[in-house]
């Protein structure tokens, strides 16, 4: 369905609040998007939240990846994280990064 969009912690293969609110906000964003016709955003793997809804929509397509559970609080995400250099405390490094993407804020542009 293309006007169908999923959040939360029971949306997929997603555990934890941080999960869920990283799919809440980016689903509550695309549904004003959506209404007013523009193109969706999406985030780029470049950052955690991005790669994490890319990574479970491509393990949702295979069996065992049903079995796994993703999160930013462990496990083999978090591991995934590390070893692609997506993990950090350091929050200059993360506010530089997100403003290169032109993304600092994007949730506060009103577009209504």
């Amino acid at each position: 369905m293309d006007n169908l969009l999923c959040a939360g912690e029971k949306a997929g293969l997603f555990v934890g609040h941080t999960e869920a609110i990283v799919t809440g906000s980016l689903a509550g964003h695309n549904s004003i998007r959506l209404s007013l016709g523009m193109p969706l955003l999406e985030l780029p793997r470049s950052l955690a939240s991005g790669d994490l809804i890319a990574c479970a929509n491509e393990e949702i397509k295979q069996e065992e990846g049903l079995k796994k559970r993703y999160t930013f609080a462990g496990s083999d995400y978090f591991k995934r994280m590390q070893k692609l250099g997506l993990y950090t405390t350091d929050t200059k490094v993360l506010k530089d990064k997100i403003e290169r993407l032109k993304l600092l804020k994007i949730y506060e542009d009103k577009m209504i």
